[in-house]
Protein backbone atom coordinates (compact mmCIF):
# COMPACT_ATOMS: atom_id res chain seq x y z
CA UNK A 1 0.00 0.00 0.00
CA UNK A 2 1.41 3.35 -1.05
CA UNK A 3 2.30 5.62 1.86
CA UNK A 4 0.01 8.65 2.08
CA UNK A 5 1.78 11.89 1.25
CA UNK A 6 1.62 15.02 3.40
CA UNK A 7 2.80 18.61 3.67
CA UNK A 8 6.48 17.67 3.46
CA UNK A 9 5.81 16.15 0.02
CA UNK A 10 3.86 19.25 -1.02
CA UNK A 11 6.83 21.36 0.01
CA UNK A 12 9.31 19.23 -1.92
CA UNK A 13 7.27 18.62 -5.09
CA UNK A 14 5.43 21.94 -5.49
CA UNK A 15 6.63 24.71 -3.20
CA UNK A 16 10.40 24.36 -3.37
CA UNK A 17 10.42 24.06 -7.17
CA UNK A 18 8.43 27.26 -7.68
CA UNK A 19 5.11 25.72 -8.76
CA UNK A 20 2.98 27.04 -5.87
CA UNK A 21 0.11 29.35 -6.88
CA UNK A 22 -0.06 30.92 -3.40
CA UNK A 23 -3.85 30.49 -3.59
CA UNK A 24 -4.25 29.71 0.12
CA UNK A 25 -6.18 26.48 -0.45
CA UNK A 26 -3.90 24.43 1.82
CA UNK A 27 -4.29 26.97 4.64
CA UNK A 28 -8.06 26.99 4.20
CA UNK A 29 -8.50 23.22 4.32
CA UNK A 30 -6.26 22.94 7.37
CA UNK A 31 -8.42 25.52 9.17
CA UNK A 32 -11.69 23.92 8.06
CA UNK A 33 -10.50 20.52 9.27
CA UNK A 34 -10.01 22.21 12.67
CA UNK A 35 -6.28 21.48 12.62
CA UNK A 36 -4.89 24.98 12.16
CA UNK A 37 -1.35 23.80 11.39
CA UNK A 38 -0.96 26.00 8.31
CA UNK A 39 -0.57 29.76 8.33
CA UNK A 40 0.81 32.44 6.05
CA UNK A 41 4.34 33.42 7.00
CA UNK A 42 4.96 36.85 5.59
CA UNK A 43 8.53 37.05 6.81
CA UNK A 44 9.19 34.75 3.86
CA UNK A 45 5.95 35.42 2.01
CA UNK A 46 4.61 31.90 2.28
CA UNK A 47 2.02 29.66 3.96
CA UNK A 48 3.63 27.76 6.84
CA UNK A 49 2.75 24.94 9.17
CA UNK A 50 2.75 25.87 12.83
CA UNK A 51 4.46 28.87 14.38
CA UNK A 52 3.12 32.39 14.68
CA UNK A 53 1.91 34.04 11.46
CA UNK A 54 3.51 37.40 10.78
CA UNK A 55 0.27 38.97 9.56
CA UNK A 56 -3.37 38.03 9.12
CA UNK A 57 -3.90 34.77 7.25
CA UNK A 58 -6.17 36.72 4.93
CA UNK A 59 -3.45 39.04 3.68
CA UNK A 60 -1.74 38.69 0.33
CA UNK A 61 1.34 36.50 0.34
CA UNK A 62 2.84 37.23 -2.99
CA UNK A 63 3.88 40.80 -2.25
CA UNK A 64 6.83 39.37 -0.34
CA UNK A 65 9.97 38.62 -2.37
CA UNK A 66 9.65 34.89 -1.66
CA UNK A 67 6.56 32.70 -1.45
CA UNK A 68 6.19 29.16 -0.21
CA UNK A 69 4.29 27.07 2.64
CA UNK A 70 7.13 25.52 5.73
CA UNK A 71 6.75 23.24 8.59
CA UNK A 72 7.85 24.54 11.97
CA UNK A 73 10.39 22.68 14.08
CA UNK A 74 8.90 19.80 16.02
CA UNK A 75 5.51 19.93 14.26
CA UNK A 76 4.15 16.96 12.29
CA UNK A 77 0.99 16.50 10.23
CA UNK A 78 -1.52 13.83 11.32
CA UNK A 79 -0.52 10.54 9.75
CA UNK A 80 -3.89 10.05 8.05
CA UNK A 81 -4.33 13.59 6.69
CA UNK A 82 -2.31 14.96 3.76
CA UNK A 83 -5.28 16.71 2.18
CA UNK A 84 -3.15 19.81 1.54
CA UNK A 85 -1.10 17.65 -0.85
CA UNK A 86 -3.87 15.80 -2.65
CA UNK A 87 -6.07 18.85 -3.19
CA UNK A 88 -3.27 21.01 -4.61
CA UNK A 89 -3.97 21.79 -8.29
CA UNK A 90 -0.23 21.84 -8.98
CA UNK A 91 0.12 18.21 -7.84
CA UNK A 92 -2.60 17.12 -10.25
CA UNK A 93 -4.83 19.49 -12.19
CA UNK A 94 -8.60 19.22 -11.68
CA UNK A 95 -10.76 17.81 -14.46
CA UNK A 96 -12.16 20.47 -16.79
CA UNK A 97 -15.77 20.10 -17.88
CA UNK A 98 -17.21 21.53 -21.08
CA UNK A 99 -18.71 24.99 -20.60
CA UNK A 100 -21.00 27.40 -22.42
CA UNK A 101 -18.36 30.02 -23.29
CA UNK A 102 -20.87 32.80 -24.07
CA UNK A 103 -19.09 36.15 -24.40
CA UNK A 104 -20.50 39.64 -23.77
CA UNK A 105 -19.51 43.28 -23.53
CA UNK A 106 -20.93 44.52 -20.24
CA UNK A 107 -21.25 47.76 -18.27
CA UNK A 108 -22.80 48.41 -14.86
CA UNK A 109 -26.05 50.33 -14.65
CA UNK A 110 -25.44 51.15 -10.98
CA UNK A 111 -24.11 54.71 -10.73
CA UNK A 112 -22.27 54.17 -7.43
CA UNK A 113 -20.49 51.08 -8.69
CA UNK A 114 -19.69 52.66 -12.05
CA UNK A 115 -18.10 55.67 -10.33
CA UNK A 116 -15.99 53.37 -8.16
CA UNK A 117 -14.87 51.31 -11.19
CA UNK A 118 -14.61 53.89 -13.96
CA UNK A 119 -12.03 52.05 -16.01
CA UNK A 120 -13.71 48.63 -16.13
CA UNK A 121 -17.34 49.68 -16.14
CA UNK A 122 -18.18 47.93 -12.85
CA UNK A 123 -19.47 44.65 -14.32
CA UNK A 124 -17.50 42.56 -11.83
CA UNK A 125 -18.85 44.35 -8.75
CA UNK A 126 -22.35 44.56 -10.22
CA UNK A 127 -22.54 40.80 -10.70
CA UNK A 128 -21.53 40.30 -7.07
CA UNK A 129 -23.94 43.01 -5.88
CA UNK A 130 -26.75 41.44 -7.86
CA UNK A 131 -26.02 38.01 -6.34
CA UNK A 132 -26.23 39.57 -2.87
CA UNK A 133 -29.43 41.48 -3.64
CA UNK A 134 -31.06 38.39 -5.14
CA UNK A 135 -30.08 36.32 -2.07
CA UNK A 136 -28.07 33.93 -4.23
CA UNK A 137 -25.24 34.39 -1.74
CA UNK A 138 -24.92 35.87 1.75
CA UNK A 139 -21.43 37.24 1.26
CA UNK A 140 -18.63 37.71 -1.27
CA UNK A 141 -14.96 36.87 -0.79
CA UNK A 142 -13.16 39.87 -2.26
CA UNK A 143 -9.75 41.55 -2.16
CA UNK A 144 -9.22 45.14 -1.05
CA UNK A 145 -6.25 47.47 -1.48
CA UNK A 146 -5.04 48.46 1.99
CA UNK A 147 -3.77 51.74 0.56
CA UNK A 148 -0.13 50.84 -0.12
CA UNK A 149 -0.82 48.46 -3.03
CA UNK A 150 -0.92 45.61 -0.48
CA UNK A 151 -3.99 43.35 -0.87
CA UNK A 152 -6.19 42.06 1.91
CA UNK A 153 -8.80 39.31 1.58
CA UNK A 154 -12.17 40.41 2.98
CA UNK A 155 -15.76 39.21 3.17
CA UNK A 156 -18.30 41.72 1.81
CA UNK A 157 -21.97 41.29 2.69
CA UNK A 158 -23.50 44.34 1.02
CA UNK A 159 -22.96 46.70 -1.91
CA UNK A 160 -21.29 49.35 0.25
CA UNK A 161 -18.62 46.86 1.33
CA UNK A 162 -18.06 45.77 -2.27
CA UNK A 163 -17.49 49.39 -3.30
CA UNK A 164 -15.18 49.97 -0.33
CA UNK A 165 -13.11 46.94 -1.34
CA UNK A 166 -12.96 47.87 -5.04
CA UNK A 167 -9.47 48.04 -6.55
CA UNK A 168 -7.76 45.14 -4.81
CA UNK A 169 -5.44 42.98 -6.91
CA UNK A 170 -6.62 39.36 -6.78
CA UNK A 171 -3.44 38.11 -8.40
CA UNK A 172 -1.53 39.15 -5.30
CA UNK A 173 -3.71 37.60 -2.59
CA UNK A 174 -4.22 34.16 -1.01
CA UNK A 175 -7.90 34.50 -1.84
CA UNK A 176 -9.07 31.03 -0.81
CA UNK A 177 -8.32 31.87 2.83
CA UNK A 178 -11.49 33.94 2.63
CA UNK A 179 -13.55 30.73 2.48
CA UNK A 180 -12.50 29.86 6.02
CA UNK A 181 -13.02 33.46 7.12
CA UNK A 182 -16.56 33.53 5.70
CA UNK A 183 -17.53 30.28 7.40
CA UNK A 184 -15.67 30.43 10.71
CA UNK A 185 -15.74 34.18 11.36
CA UNK A 186 -19.04 35.20 9.73
CA UNK A 187 -21.07 31.96 9.89
CA UNK A 188 -22.08 32.20 6.23
CA UNK A 189 -23.59 29.25 4.37
CA UNK A 190 -23.57 30.58 0.80
CA UNK A 191 -20.78 32.75 -0.56
CA UNK A 192 -19.37 34.00 -3.84
CA UNK A 193 -15.68 33.40 -4.47
CA UNK A 194 -13.95 35.88 -6.74
CA UNK A 195 -10.40 35.28 -7.94
CA UNK A 196 -7.88 34.45 -10.63
CA UNK A 197 -7.90 31.31 -12.81
CA UNK A 198 -5.41 29.47 -10.58
CA UNK A 199 -7.54 30.24 -7.53
CA UNK A 200 -10.63 28.92 -9.31
CA UNK A 201 -8.76 25.73 -10.25
CA UNK A 202 -7.54 25.37 -6.67
CA UNK A 203 -11.08 25.59 -5.36
CA UNK A 204 -12.28 23.04 -7.93
CA UNK A 205 -9.60 20.61 -6.75
CA UNK A 206 -10.38 21.39 -3.11
CA UNK A 207 -14.03 20.57 -3.76
CA UNK A 208 -13.36 17.41 -5.78
CA UNK A 209 -10.93 15.92 -3.27
CA UNK A 210 -13.04 16.92 -0.30
CA UNK A 211 -16.19 15.33 -1.66
CA UNK A 212 -16.67 12.14 0.34
CA UNK A 213 -13.16 12.12 1.82
CA UNK A 214 -13.00 14.78 4.54
CA UNK A 215 -15.43 17.02 6.38
CA UNK A 216 -13.90 20.21 5.01
CA UNK A 217 -16.01 19.50 1.93
CA UNK A 218 -19.12 20.31 3.95
CA UNK A 219 -17.69 23.79 4.38
CA UNK A 220 -15.95 24.35 1.07
CA UNK A 221 -19.14 23.50 -0.79
CA UNK A 222 -20.68 26.63 0.74
CA UNK A 223 -19.14 28.49 -2.18
CA UNK A 224 -22.17 28.79 -4.44
CA UNK A 225 -20.92 31.22 -7.09
CA UNK A 226 -17.47 31.50 -8.67
CA UNK A 227 -16.49 34.63 -10.57
CA UNK A 228 -13.06 34.46 -12.20
CA UNK A 229 -10.86 37.22 -13.55
CA UNK A 230 -9.03 37.18 -16.87
CA UNK A 231 -5.37 36.88 -15.95
CA UNK A 232 -2.11 36.88 -17.87
CA UNK A 233 -0.07 36.22 -14.75
CA UNK A 234 1.07 37.95 -11.57
CA UNK A 235 4.48 39.44 -10.97
CA UNK A 236 6.77 39.66 -7.97
CA UNK A 237 5.81 43.02 -6.52
CA UNK A 238 9.10 43.61 -4.74
CA UNK A 239 11.19 42.79 -7.80
CA UNK A 240 8.93 44.62 -10.25
CA UNK A 241 8.60 47.77 -8.17
CA UNK A 242 12.07 48.02 -6.60
CA UNK A 243 14.37 46.38 -9.16
CA UNK A 244 12.58 47.29 -12.36
CA UNK A 245 10.45 50.40 -11.86
CA UNK A 246 12.52 52.26 -9.28
CA UNK A 247 16.10 51.22 -10.04
CA UNK A 248 15.94 50.47 -13.74
CA UNK A 249 13.27 52.92 -14.89
CA UNK A 250 13.71 55.63 -12.24
CA UNK A 251 10.08 55.76 -11.06
CA UNK A 252 9.75 56.31 -7.27
CA UNK A 253 7.45 53.73 -5.70
CA UNK A 254 5.74 56.47 -3.67
CA UNK A 255 4.38 58.01 -6.88
CA UNK A 256 2.71 54.81 -8.11
CA UNK A 257 -1.01 54.37 -7.43
CA UNK A 258 -1.78 51.45 -9.75
CA UNK A 259 -0.02 48.67 -11.65
CA UNK A 260 -2.24 47.27 -14.40
CA UNK A 261 -1.54 44.26 -16.60
CA UNK A 262 -3.38 44.57 -19.92
CA UNK A 263 -3.22 42.66 -23.22
CA UNK A 264 -0.21 44.72 -24.33
CA UNK A 265 1.82 44.57 -21.12
CA UNK A 266 2.30 46.54 -17.90
CA UNK A 267 0.80 50.01 -17.40
CA UNK A 268 1.95 52.08 -14.42
CA UNK A 269 -0.14 55.00 -13.16
CA UNK A 270 0.03 57.93 -10.77
CA UNK A 271 -3.64 58.78 -10.44
CA UNK A 272 -4.94 59.28 -13.97
CA UNK A 273 -1.46 59.87 -15.41
CA UNK A 274 0.27 56.93 -17.07
CA UNK A 275 3.92 56.85 -16.03
CA UNK A 276 5.05 53.84 -18.05
CA UNK A 277 4.00 51.14 -20.49
CA UNK A 278 6.23 48.07 -20.77
CA UNK A 279 5.64 45.04 -23.00
CA UNK A 280 5.53 41.52 -21.58
CA UNK A 281 8.94 40.65 -22.99
CA UNK A 282 10.45 43.49 -20.98
CA UNK A 283 9.05 42.30 -17.64
CA UNK A 284 9.15 38.53 -18.24
CA UNK A 285 11.88 37.98 -15.64
CA UNK A 286 9.66 39.42 -12.92
CA UNK A 287 6.70 37.06 -13.38
CA UNK A 288 6.06 34.81 -10.40
CA UNK A 289 7.46 31.31 -10.88
CA UNK A 290 4.09 29.72 -10.14
CA UNK A 291 2.42 31.81 -12.86
CA UNK A 292 4.82 30.69 -15.57
CA UNK A 293 3.28 27.21 -15.70
CA UNK A 294 -0.36 28.37 -15.68
CA UNK A 295 -2.36 27.38 -18.79
CA UNK A 296 -5.59 29.24 -18.02
CA UNK A 297 -6.23 32.83 -19.07
CA UNK A 298 -10.04 32.94 -18.98
CA UNK A 299 -10.78 31.19 -15.67
CA UNK A 300 -12.26 28.00 -17.07
CA UNK A 301 -13.32 26.70 -13.64
CA UNK A 302 -15.50 29.74 -12.94
CA UNK A 303 -19.24 30.16 -13.41
CA UNK A 304 -18.53 33.58 -14.93
CA UNK A 305 -15.28 35.30 -15.90
CA UNK A 306 -14.77 39.06 -16.09
CA UNK A 307 -11.92 41.22 -17.40
CA UNK A 308 -10.96 44.45 -19.14
CA UNK A 309 -9.28 42.83 -22.14
CA UNK A 310 -11.15 42.90 -25.45
CA UNK A 311 -13.47 45.78 -24.60
CA UNK A 312 -13.05 49.58 -24.66
CA UNK A 313 -12.42 51.63 -21.48
CA UNK A 314 -15.48 51.73 -19.27
CA UNK A 315 -16.67 48.30 -20.42
CA UNK A 316 -15.89 44.72 -19.36
CA UNK A 317 -15.59 41.39 -21.11
CA UNK A 318 -17.82 38.78 -19.47
CA UNK A 319 -17.62 35.06 -20.30
CA UNK A 320 -20.32 32.69 -19.05
CA UNK A 321 -19.04 29.15 -18.42
CA UNK A 322 -21.92 27.33 -16.67
CA UNK A 323 -25.70 27.16 -16.66
CA UNK A 324 -25.71 28.56 -13.14
CA UNK A 325 -23.47 31.40 -14.26
CA UNK A 326 -25.98 32.19 -16.98
CA UNK A 327 -28.79 32.31 -14.39
CA UNK A 328 -26.81 34.78 -12.29
CA UNK A 329 -25.97 36.87 -15.36
CA UNK A 330 -29.59 36.98 -16.54
CA UNK A 331 -30.74 37.90 -13.04
CA UNK A 332 -28.32 40.86 -13.03
CA UNK A 333 -29.76 41.92 -16.39
CA UNK A 334 -33.34 41.55 -15.17
CA UNK A 335 -32.74 43.65 -12.05
CA UNK A 336 -30.93 46.38 -14.04
CA UNK A 337 -27.54 45.88 -12.41
CA UNK A 338 -25.89 45.55 -15.84
CA UNK A 339 -26.49 45.99 -19.54
CA UNK A 340 -24.86 43.75 -22.11
CA UNK A 341 -24.39 42.98 -25.77
CA UNK A 342 -22.58 40.11 -27.52
CA UNK A 343 -18.82 40.59 -27.72
CA UNK A 344 -17.57 41.59 -31.16
CA UNK A 345 -15.87 38.87 -33.17
CA UNK A 346 -12.50 40.64 -33.17
CA UNK A 347 -12.59 40.82 -29.35
CA UNK A 348 -13.71 37.20 -29.03
CA UNK A 349 -10.84 36.20 -31.33
CA UNK A 350 -8.41 38.15 -29.13
CA UNK A 351 -9.62 36.36 -25.99
CA UNK A 352 -9.28 33.00 -27.74
CA UNK A 353 -5.77 33.82 -28.95
CA UNK A 354 -4.60 34.92 -25.50
CA UNK A 355 -6.02 31.74 -23.97
CA UNK A 356 -4.19 29.59 -26.52
CA UNK A 357 -0.96 31.53 -26.04
CA UNK A 358 -1.06 31.18 -22.26
CA UNK A 359 -1.86 27.49 -22.51
CA UNK A 360 1.05 26.91 -24.90
CA UNK A 361 3.46 28.92 -22.75
CA UNK A 362 2.41 27.09 -19.58
CA UNK A 363 2.82 23.68 -21.20
CA UNK A 364 6.23 24.63 -22.60
CA UNK A 365 7.45 25.83 -19.20
CA UNK A 366 6.26 22.61 -17.54
CA UNK A 367 8.22 20.56 -20.08
CA UNK A 368 11.29 22.73 -19.56
CA UNK A 369 11.16 22.16 -15.79
CA UNK A 370 10.78 18.41 -16.22
CA UNK A 371 14.08 18.33 -18.12
CA UNK A 372 16.04 20.25 -15.49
Amino acid sequence: MEERKDFSDLKREVIDVGNCTLCGGCVTTCRLLDLGFLNMDFSEGRPVIGGEPQLSSSCGSCYAPKGRPVISEGQRCPIDCGYCYYQCPRVEAPELREGLEERYEVVSKDNEIREACQKGGGAFLSLLASALADAIVEGCITVADKGDLTPEVRVAMNKAALIENAGGNYGYAATLTGIADAILNYDLWSVALAGTPCQMAAYEKMLAVGRGTHNAHDFSSNVRLRIGLLCQGAYSYDALSTDYLERERGIPIAEITNLDIQEDGLHVYAGEKELLHAGFEEIADYKREGCKICEDFIGQFSDISVGHIGTPPGKSTVIIHTDFGKEVFESALQWDFIEAKPLEKSSADLIHRLQQEKKAAGMAEKERRKKK
